[in-house]
């Protein structure tokens, strides 16, 4: 083989590999940007506390919510069917009640913020898988249909939300079970399961998808 032609199938090589590469970062770049689009990009629009058009009770007891608390590094979210809107010190807040038992709990203690989010009726089984399975033993969010997105404040949240309440935690307690009434002490010891704590924060955020 001579020289020229040795160049020739060297360059020809050096193109395809100079192809093949630059087609594989550009994907990874496309992939970093999906990842990296801000709420309105993706169809969010932010609202005030008080343009929620949503029955709040049925919003949280017949469609139930994901609470999700973490950083893009390690989060973790659950559903939950228990929880209100209000006001406390002036502030708009959101209440979230966590079992002891639940592996979010973690996240919830050791993190600032936290999210709320509830979806169309579509995602039904998805948000029971989530309340049905812990992160503890699996990647949960993998066996469903949503798709893990951060807020523009880099909060874990699901891109198929068409509610997003993003809140700083500013109080949480553990109920005290020496102040509960019989029937729910009852209630507990029937389930088997740790008291709930709970988790109040300030809205800082409201997204919703029409």
């Amino acid at each position: 083989m001579n020289f020229y032609k040795t160049q020739k199938i060297f360059t020809t090589f050096a193109l395809a590999m100079f192809f093949i590469i630059g087609i594989t970062y550009n994907s990874n770049a496309q992939q970093i940007m999906e990842t990296r689009k801000s709420l309105r990009q993706m169809g969010f629009q932010r609202i005030s506390a008080t343009e929620i058009k949503d029955n709040t009770f049925k919003m949280f007891d017949k469609d139930w919510a994901l609470v999700t608390s973490g950083t893009k590094e390690k989060w973790n979210t659950m559903t939950i069917s228990w929880g209100s809107f209000g006001i406390l010190w002036n502030k708009p807040i959101v209440t979230v009640y966590v079992s002891s038992s639940r592996y979010t709990k973690e996240f919830l203690d050791k993190n600032e913020f936290f999210t709320v989010e509830f979806f169309n009726e579509n995602f039904r089984k998805d948000l029971a898988y989530l309340g049905s399975h812990s992160g503890r033993e699996e990647d949960k969010v993998s066996k469903t249909n949503l798709t893990p997105i951060l807020t523009d404040n880099d909060n874990p949240t699901f891109k198929e939300s068409k509610i997003i309440i993003e809140a700083k935690k500013i109080y949480c307690q553990e109920f005290d079970a020496k102040s509960l009434p019989k029937d729910i002490s009852d209630w507990y010891k029937e389930r088997k399961i740790g008291l709930h704590t709970m988790y109040i924060g300030e809205i800082e955020n409201i997204w919703i998808k029409e």
